[in-house]
């Protein structure tokens, strides 16, 4: 059976592999966080996910990804090109999985924010990207 967690491989490796959106966010791509110290990265994380039953097996899965460009910044310049550079890989784009078919792949919903730290308000950190509804079938 295909393990659904190589969807979320794919995804990273697609994401770090481009010298465009490493180059905006060089402290890499991660899932869930980054590691201390990280500056400047893409996060992704499941946001929501769903099987669907065909003759008795998993016909196919329907996830949908966080994916975004993070940046300790007050004006956010990087994260919008990152964002746009995220956008123009995934939506509608193709997505190489070991033992899947990739049949969908767009964006669902824009994703942006600031954080402004509780304890220094000049600390901000930039969020931008967007929900990503990957769906897979086995074949």
């Amino acid at each position: 059976m295909a393990d659904s967690s190589d969807i979320d491989s794919a995804l990273v490796a697609k994401l770090s592999g481009d010298v465009q959106l490493t180059t905006l966010m060089p402290d890499g791509v991660f899932f869930d966080q980054a590691p201390q110290g990280a500056t400047k990265f893409v996060l992704l994380s499941i946001v929501d996910e769903a099987d669907f039953p065909i003759f008795q097996k998993r016909g196919f899965e329907d996830h949908t990804y966080l994916v975004k460009a993070v940046e300790l910044s007050s004006s956010g310049a990087n994260v919008k090109t990152a964002a746009a550079r995220i956008d123009a890989l995934l939506e509608g784009g193709t997505l190489t999985v070991t033992g899947y078919n990739v049949i969908v792949m767009q964006r669902v919903a824009r994703v942006r924010a600031t954080e402004v730290d509780d304890v220094d308000p000049s600390i901000r950190w930039q969020h931008r990207g967007g929900r990503y509804e990957i769906v897979a079938t086995a074949p």
